[in-house]
């Protein structure tokens, strides 16, 4: 795309943008503050993605368009200017041939798209640049990412159809809580659970060596990997993490964003979670294998009571096709939400070291404090900006700790799209000081008490303990290391198909999710019961 010296007023959430529209802030997908160089790639890829997607889809909505207030990201979704119901049957007969294919359809775009463009970043972070082969690349990088985003929703956005299991599974039973029929599409493998395996199979490693295991008890301040390069045992598991990062460390707890370091950068990061791990008996495979036994045994359960007959068919076909892209949620996330930017950020830090030989900046990671416009002109006629890269990461830093308004705009009569509301919630905040508890969506069914731990990005994924009750504002992929360690979960964004409520299903955790309050109210070592059956979580206890 041609980019303007206007570039950074269309990103911006305006004052007349806000009287247009209704902004709501994505607490569910990004809710840090960003900064400028990924907003500067993330905004015009969302929105301009989504519109092509969604015409390709024959979608009744138009798009969602993307803005930056404070640092943060404010959706404004648009509905379809024309006929609602003639879009509707359009966006059905769209649908409907999709459904079948749709894990595959992922596949051949990772295979055909996303894995040969990331193999031609690697190649360009391992060759010389000149300053116009980088601003080249750089232009190239941020067109993909709108060719990214329009793939991901053109991927994700028909899963939206399985939830006339819901409408079928009640019609059949006459059952009223028609969600637990996502409690019949766990137990299905996907690229955030095969990560979690191999680093349960490392820990199980560790555990069968002394030298190991001491190392991982104890890191000293050298951290782990120092500690494991003394013995060769150690050094061995490092070998082996290595192979594994390769295939799964282009990854960060954020996803979104330029400026975290990946767990391939650093196996830190996964070496802090092996540690936890080996403190907790646990074998995966045949945890696994009983979340799939129960799972089957649900499904047989809910089919015998069902009628036969032509909707009991219908129900079969539909599940079936749900539950053979079940793991699409995670997988789509996988190669697209963390691994383009992870592989973008390796990429951006060469063009950083190139504009610091030219004296642009002092550090290769202050790339992500310009915006697209700045950086391209910075690689057309280098000056120094040492100023404002200075001036911007303070603003990051206040963006960071900013309390950021929910919303902007006035709210719309007509209610939430079902759809939309089961991955991005939507309830008002309910908190009963005298009963002393809050409510969101029962996400997981069970009830668990235990001690809060407050985690907010990467660096306190160290100070969960097994037992734990994680308390967070959303949770996205890369956390799903932290759930066989918790014994519930407590969010403030998202709806019962969000990341947070889908994969705690798999681990069989109680999770209340989009309860909007849970990091304010809540502390860490507070004692709370989390019902996550009925969505109700209880604090003030000892």
């Amino acid at each position: 795309m041609t980019v303007t010296s206007l570039f950074q007023s269309t990103i911006m959430l305006n004052e007349e943008d806000k009287k247009q529209s209704f902004w709501v802030q994505d607490e569910v997908h990004l809710a840090h503050a960003l900064t400028p160089l990924f907003a500067s790639f993330m905004v015009p890829a969302v929105t301009e993605g989504t519109k092509l997607a969604f015409e390709n889809l024959k979608m009744p909505l138009l798009q969602f368009k993307y803005k930056v207030a404070d640092g943060r990201i404010y959706q404004d979704t648009v509905p379809y200017p024309g006929d609602p119901l003639q879009r509707l049957e359009e966006y059905k007969g769209t649908v409907g041939p999709i459904l079948p294919v749709l894990k595959q359809t992922l596949q051949d775009y990772v295979d055909g798209e996303f894995l040969p463009f990331y193999r031609q970043l690697d190649t360009s972070r391992n060759q010389t640049l000149t300053l116009e082969e980088a601003k080249d690349k750089v232009q190239e990088l941020h067109d993909f990412y709108r060719r990214a985003w329009q793939l991901h929703f053109e991927i994700v956005m028909p899963r939206s159809a399985f939830m006339v299991l819901e409408q079928l599974y009640g019609q059949l039973t006459g059952e009223t809580n028609t969600t637990v029929i996502y409690d019949m599409l766990s137990g299905v493998m996907n690229k955030s659970l095969e990560t979690d395996r191999e680093l349960w199979r490392l820990a199980d490693l560790a555990n069968q060596s002394p030298a190991m295991r001491a190392a991982f008890t104890d890191p000293a301040d050298v951290g782990y990997k120092a500690v494991l390069e003394q013995s060769e045992d150690g050094r061995a598991l490092l070998e082996r993490l290595q192979t594994v990062l390769e295939t799964y460390g282009y990854r960060s707890s954020n996803s979104h964003e330029f400026n975290d370091e990946t767990w391939v950068e650093n196996p830190e990061h996964a070496l802090r979670i092996i540690a936890a791990y080996t403190q907790k008996s646990y074998d995966f495979d045949r945890e696994f294998a009983e979340t799939v036994q129960e799972r089957e045994a649900r499904v047989a359960e809910a089919l015998a009571k069902m009628p036969e007959g032509e909707l009991k068919q219908t129900f079969i076909m539909m599940y079936q096709w749900a539950l053979d892209s079940w793991g699409l949620d995670e997988d789509h996330h996988f190669y697209i939400d963390a691994m383009l930017p992870a592989k973008s950020r390796l990429f951006l830090l060469k063009v950083g070291e190139l504009l610091v030989e030219q004296g642009t900046f002092s550090n290769k990671e202050d790339i992500f404090y310009l915006y697209l416009d700045e950086l391209l002109e910075a690689l057309t006629a280098p000056v120094p900006l040492h100023g404002t890269v200075e001036q911007r990461k303070i603003e990051h830093e206040a963006n960071k700790s900013k309390q950021a308004a929910p919303f902007y705009g006035v709210p719309p009569e007509q209610p939430m799209d079902p759809a939309l509301e089961r991955i991005f919630g939507g309830k008002p905040p309910e908190i009963q000081e005298k009963e002393q508890t809050f409510t969101g969506y029962a996400a997981s069914q069970g009830s668990y008490t235990g001690t809060v731990k407050v985690v907010r990005s990467q660096e306190d994924f160290a100070k969960i303990q097994q037992g734990d009750v994680l308390v967070c504002k959303t949770t996205t992929p890369p956390w799903t290391v932290l759930f066989s360690i918790v014994g519930a979960i407590v969010t403030d964004a998202g709806g019962i198909l969000s990341h947070a409520g889908t994969v705690a299903r798999e681990y069989k955790l109680p999770a209340v999710v989009g309860s909007k309050v849970a990091t304010s109210v809540l502390k860490d070592g507070d004692r709370v019961t989390v019902d996550g059956t009925k969505g109700v979580v209880h604090f003030g206890q000892f």
